[in-house]
């Protein structure tokens, strides 16, 4: 991809694209555009709402389940297909699901602020299940002439990428469980690391030195709200955290002097799939087969305005 947007635009700086890509450690991740021209839009099929209602259509397979057996269907996403109606609209309409939506505005902690809405939702008396989906066409937002204009724009190039990823919620008494689940932040008057402003909508801008002096401190939030939950490290199997490089995993064991095979990451393939990637990370470990009743400590953050949350998801 670096040496197709050096021939078909203007990047100089495609040695350093390329050495930033490894210093994240992301070898490949799937982009919905093919970067013909500056500014386009998802090949056919690959919008923003396609991919998250493919997300969806599997996880209802998974679980056995028809699009009428949803109570309640919640998106979340930084990179809707356009702002109103909401994306999760244009969704329901793929899905043909004529029931209740909602959508959170929220990158890679939307999954936390969606699992505290379908919690409430399930509890209610004759709940019916809940599903989730996080999407992202962040590779939209990016115009690759602003390359060579905007350095920090190299990481964008190199670190974001595409799809979709959702589970279905049941109102109890299923094999596998959530539980544990919060959200929090730490932002509180401070600038933004990540932001997509007015004057430049589809283009998000970065604040590396920010985000990089927040992760330790991002990595110690998640801790203690875990421990709030009663859950610590040291009694799970697995942890995920949110996937921001291929590195990630090794640079959060480093910080809490785990073995670094207890973290699961994917961003090397994948990239960092934003609102997508918890989910894509917990499919992926569900796929693996873990053992029964083994624990996985999910550690999700972002730096918007440096918040995080979490979850425990035991496999049955």
């Amino acid at each position: 991809m670096i040496d197709h947007i050096a021939t078909h635009f203007t990047l100089s700086r495609h040695r350093e694209a390329a050495a930033i890509g490894r210093r994240l450690a992301i070898e490949t991740r799937y982009l919905c555009r093919p970067f013909e021209v500056a500014h386009e839009v998802a090949r056919a099929g690959q919008s923003n709402p396609d991919f998250a209602a493919a997300a969806v259509a599997a996880a209802l397979r998974e679980a056995g389940l028809a699009v009428g057996d949803i109570g309640y269907l919640i998106g979340h996403t930084t990179t809707p297909l356009q702002p109103l109606p909401g994306n999760i609209a244009f969704v329901a309409d793929r899905l043909g699901y004529g029931g209740p939506h909602l959508e959170l505005r929220q990158a890679c902690t939307g999954f936390a602020n969606a699992l505290m809405i379908a919690f409430g939702l399930l509890a209610m008396p004759g709940a019916q299940p809940v599903a989730i989906v996080g999407s992202e066409t962040g590779s939209l937002f990016f115009d690759p002439n602003d390359a060579d204009r905007c350095p920090g724009q190299c990481v964008n190039l190199v670190q974001m990428g595409d799809g979709a990823g959702a589970i279905v919620l049941g109102p109890g008494g299923g094999r596998a469980s959530i539980e544990a689940a919060w959200f929090g932040a730490i932002g509180l008057n401070r600038a933004t690391g990540l932001q997509a402003s007015a004057e430049t909508p589809r283009t998000f801008g970065h604040d590396f030195a920010t985000i990089l002096a927040s992760g330790a401190q991002l990595f110690e939030a998640g801790k203690g709200a875990a421990a709030q939950h009663g859950v610590e490290l040291d009694g799970v199997d697995t942890i995920i955290p949110h996937q921001v490089s291929g590195r990630i995993g090794r640079q959060a064991a480093a910080h809490f002097g785990l073995p670094a095979e207890r973290f699961s990451v994917n961003a090397d393939r994948l990239g960092n799939t934003g609102s997508a990637a918890i989910w894509l990370a917990l499919a992926e470990l569900r796929r693996a087969g873990p053992a029964r009743g083994s624990r996985t400590l999910i550690l999700g953050a972002e730096a918007t305005k440096f918040m995080h949350g979490g979850f425990v998801y035991e496999h049955g």
